[in-house]
């Protein structure tokens, strides 16, 4: 039975935490690996991580290597919370994110930073080296998107209105029913011009979480891999509903929607977005469960009857 871990909010806990999100850097190459007790400050640090008492100035050393403020290991609780999100913000721009919206359910704030370290670790496993397109001045200039499909604007759309926009999507990129939601990224994807991943990870057993993560040349999204398929296909539409209706356009490239309620129809949302994403993505997921209209089915052989046999999910062999 494995050891339990240092106590959170404990200066071993915080000390992990910043190995974690803080990392060395090679300037010759852009790789990047994590800091060693021996860099930072040898046998000390590796005590200090194991849950040893803190002499004095030592924790101040440790936030000067780190390049955090020293209050990072004070006991003002929201400001150490608040500098734990300025650094994962500047981690995930380091991955190459432009946002990270945590959406769907509404989850504790901890578990949100928890979630975000995973990701940053999980990111920098793939990549390898740090991105610095944020530190270039032509990023401050861009938008932090590529443009939806509906001209989004300020004002919420009604649910007649994004039920229409749903049933105007299915068609436009020529999704017959039933359908899936890899296959309307896929069109998607190609009606934009700009990639769409879906990865089913470890996001610690949230299983209605859906994370949208944008990048310079793609929109990623992730699932829990452990949720079921059709929870799976909600999150995504949720996400897809996102992209389409533009909404990171408004800015708040850092945040997590608050909760989504059991009838989205009730309005119960402090984020009019996350009620749009959520209402869009039941929608979708109706639509896509439709069976197949026979006159939008293909007549197979010259024949009706394949068609009408098609909408009942019956198929003729060869």
């Amino acid at each position: 039975m494995s050891a339990p871990g240092p106590a959170p909010g404990s200066v071993a806990e915080r000390l992990n935490w910043l190995f974690d999100v803080v990392v060395a850097r090679d300037p010759a190459t852009g790789a990047w690996r994590p800091y060693t007790n021996a860099e930072a400050g040898g046998t000390v640090v590796e005590q200090l991580r194991a849950g040893a008492t803190a002499e004095p100035g030592q924790l101040a050393a440790l936030a000067e290597f780190f390049g955090v403020d020293p209050a990072f290991f004070g006991d003002d609780k929201a400001v150490v919370d608040r500098i734990r999100d300025e650094l994962l913000i500047r981690a995930l721009r380091e991955c190459g994110f432009l946002s990270y919206l945590i959406c769907r359910m509404s989850v504790p704030t901890a578990t949100q930073r928890e979630q975000l370290r995973r990701a940053i670790l999980r990111e920098r496993a793939v990549i390898g080296t740090l991105r610095t397109w944020h530190d270039d001045r032509r990023a401050e200039e861009e938008p932090g998107h590529d443009g939806g499909t509906t001209g989004m604007t300020s004002t919420p759309m009604s649910i007649s209105q994004l039920h229409g926009l749903c049933r105007k999507l299915v068609d436009d990129l020529g999704l017959n029913t039933p359908f899936g939601p890899h296959d309307l990224c896929d069109r998607l994807a190609k009606l934009r011009g700009r990639r769409i991943k879906v990865k089913a990870t470890d996001l610690g057993g949230t299983s209605g979480v859906g994370h949208l993560a944008p990048s310079r040349d793609v929109d990623r999204i992730f699932v829990e891999r452990d949720s079921p398929a059709p929870q799976q296909s909600l999150v995504i539409f949720h996400e897809v509903m996102h992209i389409v209706r533009d909404h990171l356009a408004l800015g708040d490239t850092f945040t997590c929607g608050v909760g989504a309620a059991e009838d989205p129809a009730a309005g119960a949302y402090a984020d009019w977005r996350e009620w749009e994403a959520e209402v869009g993505a039941r929608e979708l997921a109706r639509l896509a469960q439709q069976r197949p209209k026979p006159n939008r089915l293909p007549h197979a052989a010259g024949s009706a009857d394949h068609s009408i046999a098609g909408a009942f999910g019956f198929t003729y062999g060869r």
